[in-house]
């Protein structure tokens, strides 16, 4: 009953990308898939986000999981494979990363919400002892703290793929209310001189890949803003 209290105030539902598994995406993946069409994969995912009232806003971007390019920055998935997502009247998709504004009014600037994935995380959690050492992927607001302290969401060149640009995509040139990445399926709420910083969590347990590389998955929960 509470929880259906805070529900019926949630304005924005924000899904910082990997909507579905995807194919192929690491070994022996398609043996744990119910459904092994990316194409199924999106149709289920849009049953699900349907059932969301309309009057609320879905903002999402894409993951290394989505049926789009891993490099960055990824515009929105393929309409060829996610077309029904582009259907739902009350979904935004983003590209990855984005700096997205809620909220605003004529007499209030709103609220400027960074959404990024965060493919990057797994470099810096490796290589960054202070990050590696004290929760490693247990703790996502470290590796955020450490990319808004370098204005940047992959400092390092080989943390991620990049497309090349005129213009770094990845630089953070205005920093933002709010600052929310997944990708590691653990839930970490913090603050960093006024930036909330928000992982999300994920809606699967622990898969073989995933427990070889350390992540301790902690599914089915979602962090919630009061933005008054």
């Amino acid at each position: 009953k509470a929880q259906k209290e805070i529900a019926k105030k949630v304005k924005y539902v924000f899904i910082a990308g990997d909507l579905v598994d995807g194919i192929g995406i690491y070994p022996g993946q398609e043996e744990e898939l119910e459904l092994t069409d990316i194409t199924s994969q999106y149709e289920m995912c849009v049953e699900l986000l349907g059932k969301i009232p309309k009057n609320i806003e879905i903002i999402i971007s894409p993951g290394n999981h989505d049926a789009v390019r891993v490099a960055e920055p990824q515009p929105t998935p393929y309409k060829e494979f996610a077309m029904p997502l582009y259907e739902l009247p009350n979904v935004t998709l983003v590209s990855n990363p984005s700096l997205v504004n809620i909220h605003s009014t004529p007499t209030f600037p709103g609220f400027n919400v960074l959404m990024y994935h965060g493919y990057s995380f797994d470099y810096f959690i490796a290589n960054v002892n202070n990050i590696r050492l004290n929760g490693g992927y247990n703790r996502a607001d470290l590796v955020m703290k450490y990319l808004l302290q370098r204005r940047h969401l992959a400092p390092t060149y080989t943390s991620t793929p990049l497309i090349p640009s005129e213009k770094d995509p990845l630089l953070i040139k205005q920093v933002p209310d709010i600052f929310v990445t997944g990708h590691i399926h653990y839930c970490v709420v913090s603050s960093y001189k006024n930036v909330s910083l928000i992982s999300g969590s994920c809606w699967q347990g622990i898969t073989s890949f995933q427990e070889k590389m350390g992540h301790k998955p902690e599914p089915a929960r979602v962090p919630i803003i009061n933005l008054k």
